[in-house]
């Protein structure tokens, strides 16, 4: 049962991703856009200057760019953490963890490009099952890094000879 439970935040991490694929192109293009406006807005702010319109639209792209390409990682860095951590339960280490944790995030981001196809306005990319695969290996490494208990024993007793304590 234990085991069962631990895939719940895969499942709802899945479950997210898919809802946000799900949405037509205008409506998923008009919250990053809305972003990287108030990005920008907030550049024009500090530095005190007006950017000139055609300029300011090449920027508006490019950062709106960077947010979804940023966001593709970042939920793909939570979703792989999500997956190592029910293969840690069943004892899966190492290179296997990390071989199937990748798998499976590549996998259900090679899944999810293939469901945009469908989608209204959307296309199925194999430069963003790439860029979701980069951030599967960001997360499942960190999750390798933080769930090693020698690690962190070692850096608490060192941090506590420090202080002498």
């Amino acid at each position: 049962m234990k085991y069962i439970l631990s895939w719940i935040p895969a499942v709802i991490i899945m479950a997210v991703i898919f809802y946000f694929s799900s949405k037509p192109a205008e409506s998923s293009g008009e919250s990053s856009k809305s972003i990287a406006n108030r990005l920008l807005n907030t550049y024009e702010k500090i530095s005190d200057k007006r950017l000139d319109e055609e300029i300011r639209d090449e920027r508006l792209e490019s950062i709106d760019f960077i947010i979804r390409k940023a966001a593709h990682v970042t939920e793909y860095a939570l979703l792989s953490a999500a997956i190592a951590f029910p293969l840690s339960v069943r004892k899966f280490r190492g290179i296997r963890l990390l071989f199937l944790t990748m798998l499976t995030a590549v996998l259900y981001a090679a899944s999810d490009e293939f469901h945009q196809i469908f989608v209204p306005g959307r296309s199925g990319e194999l430069r963003d099952v790439a860029i979701d695969g980069i951030g599967a290996l960001i997360g499942v490494v960190l999750f390798l890094i933080a769930s090693k208990p020698k690690a962190g024993a070692q850096l608490a007793r060192e941090e506590a000879e420090e202080y002498g304590e």
